[in-house]
């Protein structure tokens, strides 16, 4: 089963599902964010401007921050920044000596002379803060893509169980077919063998003069017959043998391409009680945990679908220190000499009233599941029923075909005695021969048909994998609780 392609496949989905789990929880991480800014503009020379009026600024800025998102729903993030700024003011020469030094806004030098650019640095250290308080406020709301990415995990892996179930289920019927096909041949062969010895028996009696030459016809078109039925039955015996192969991923050899069954082609002594089967694949059956997790995605789909519904009111309250200086340093230096604060509100509603419809939608999906998975326990109920049934029909049955070959073969020794004694014919010998054939073709049905029905016992109770020991479940990491839970959900335990 380790080489089966299909089982192979659900190991790939499954691994690609949680992995894709665990990047939806990238929109709760911390993100680091940096940012260089570089601009000028200017007046062109053509333009006349009044005096003092800025011609030109040249403004270099950088910053780093830190934010992520809240599971409140709102945001936060730090920045830290500096922003150097030249500006350029129309001071033409001629007007310098009769102006104040209060006037010029790029002030004077220490002797008297005025700046005509008035260079300046600035840093801050921020902090932003946004938070909805109706649409979009809540876990349910800002988690829901990692919730609903948790049940799809989830679901992945459930689904990927309930596949490798179906897998094994049809593996091991599959197999006991081929068992069935098996204890043909040997049964074809062992007919085969009791027609060629009836025709030497003739050979005996003929050559005794006890019985005519005739006598031998009825044993040679049987002899023929058998021989038919033996390699039709080897040929189909290879073929299912080629299918199982393909199935299970086993490699196939020029030579060794016939599979032959290891196990003991008998049915066991387990006993199957209704109402046991019932409660335990209603608490283990894979199909069920999945409409279940359905149904969970549905919820969360229907709580997002309810919060559209909601007017937005957002609050954003953000909070800086600041510095001014001639210099980079110096400006970092008065960082806490000036602050910033600002509060907002913004409010919107939604008017077309699609909203609404999508809420109704969700409410809709979510009835559904819920019809669903009553609909699966009734059949799943009828299934069990069935097949419990069958074990103890085909158990009954195994031990009807026993009485049956004793009885058969009593009747073939009796009517190869009354031969012996001429008083029978080879018809009547070959008739209870094939009785015995089918007698114990008969048993051989009943076996497959005990082993096929255990076999779906054990997949609609959910313990078939166990069973098999064939593992799907994917690595749970220690101490992760959202791990744990998934690892419950895919046992079918957290419903």
């Amino acid at each position: 089963m380790r080489l089966a392609p299909e089982l192979m496949r659900l190991r790939v989905e499954r691994v690609a599902a949680r992995d894709a789990a665990a990047g939806e929880r990238r929109d709760q991480a911390w993100i680091a964010t940096t940012k260089v800014e570089h601009s000028r503009n200017a007046v062109a020379e053509r333009v006349d401007t009044p005096l003092f009026s800025p011609l030109a600024e040249i403004k270099t800025q950088g910053s780093v921050g830190l934010g992520r998102k809240l599971p409140t729903g709102g945001s936060l993030s730090l920045e830290a920044g500096i922003a150097h700024t030249e500006t350029e003011y129309n001071v033409p020469d001629a007007v310098l000596n009769n102006l104040n030094a209060g006037t010029a806004p790029a002030g004077t030098d220490a002797n008297g002379n005025y700046y005509d650019v008035l260079t300046r640095d600035q840093a801050s250290v921020r902090a932003i803060l946004k938070q909805p308080l109706l649409r979009g406020f809540g876990p349910s709301v800002a988690l829901a893509r990692e919730k609903k990415a948790d049940l799809v995990a989830s679901e992945a892996t459930i689904q990927a169980q309930a596949k490798a179930e179906e897998m094994v289920r049809d593996v091991v019927t599959a197999y006991w077919e081929l068992a069935l096909k098996a204890n043909e041949v040997d049964v074809r062969q062992q007919a085969l063998d009791l027609a060629r010895k009836q025709e030497q028996l003739t050979h005996e009696q003929m050559r005794a003069g006890s019985v005519p030459s005739s006598a031998l016809n009825a044993v040679t078109y049987e002899i023929q017959l058998r021989q038919e039925a033996l390699l039709r039955a080897q040929l189909e015996l290879e073929q299912m043998s080629l299918d199982l192969r393909r199935q299970a991923g086993l490699e196939i050899g020029r030579r060794d391409i016939v599979v032959r069954p290891g196990e003991a082609f008998s049915i066991g002594d387990e006993e199957f009680d209704v109402d046991d089967i019932l409660v335990r694949s209603k608490a283990a059956n894979r199909k069920l945990a999945t409409i279940q997790l359905e149904k969970k995605i549905a919820d969360v789909d229907l709580d997002v679908a309810r919060d559209q519904v909601k007017p937005q009111l957002d609050v954003t309250l953000s909070g800086a220190l600041l510095g001014q200086g001639d210099g980079t340093s110096e400006a970092l230096g008065a960082v806490s000499e000036g602050y910033e604060v600002m509060v907002g509100v913004s409010l919107s509603f939604e008017i077309s009233g699609a909203a609404s419809r999508q809420r109704d939608a969700a409410q809709a999906r979510r009835k559904k599941f819920e019809i669903d998975r009553e609909d699966l326990e009734r059949k799943i109920d009828t299934q069990v029923v069935t097949s419990v049934h069958l074990v103890t029909s085909a158990r009954t049955r195994v031990a009807l075909a026993d009485k049956a070959i004793d009885v058969a073969e009593e009747n073939v020794r009796a009517e190869r005695a009354s031969f012996m004694a001429n008083r029978t014919t080879n018809f009547q010998v070959m008739q209870r021969q094939s009785e015995l054939v089918e007698a114990r073709l008969r048993k051989g049905r009943a076996i497959a048909d005990w082993h096929k029905a255990v076999a779906q016992l054990q997949f609609l109770s959910g313990i078939i994998l166990e069973q098999y020991r064939v593992g799907v479940r994917p690595d749970v990491a220690k101490g992760s609780s959202s791990s744990r839970k998934r690892e419950r959900v895919s046992r079918g335990e957290d419903r």
